[in-house]
């Protein structure tokens, strides 16, 4: 780590994903991939929310994941993807997903770079590329 990222300490990225219903999004994060609702912020409409996965520490398999959700009306325009590593079995994820009525853009892939793919559709048109370590043939 460079120095003065290191002399500050700055770990850790938080996505805030704008979406046209906070609450619907934080449910579609919480059915399709496991996550829990951190928080909702506001009254009913959130305006503002954040849903989480993982753990630190032992007890937990790698640093938590945060993303943050807030409301937008006005057409929301998307461009970028989140990717998420997926520790094993992302078959398992990607029928899972479909399973949960989550809007899924094909069937995992091994890509040349060493991982095995797929992309879901989150809420307010954003691209969730979930990813694993492709298995050695």
């Amino acid at each position: 780590m460079g120095g003065l990222a290191q002399q500050h300490q700055i770990h850790g990225a938080q996505p805030v994903l704008p979406v046209p219903d906070v609450a619907a999004a934080a449910d579609w994060f919480v059915r399709v991939l496991g996550f829990d609702v951190d928080f909702l912020y506001g009254d009913a409409p959130h305006v503002h929310g954040r849903v989480k996965c993982g753990q630190p520490g032992p007890e937990g398999w790698g640093a938590p994941i945060y993303i943050h959700l807030s409301r937008r009306t006005s057409p929301l325009q998307t461009g970028a993807e989140i990717r998420l590593h997926i520790g094993h079995d992302i078959d398992g994820l990607h029928r899972h997903a479909i399973d949960a009525g989550a809007t899924v853009l094909g069937a995992p892939v091994d890509q040349p770079w060493g991982l095995r793919e797929f992309v879901l559709q989150a809420p307010g048109g954003h691209r969730l590329v979930l990813g694993a370590e492709a298995p050695s043939h």
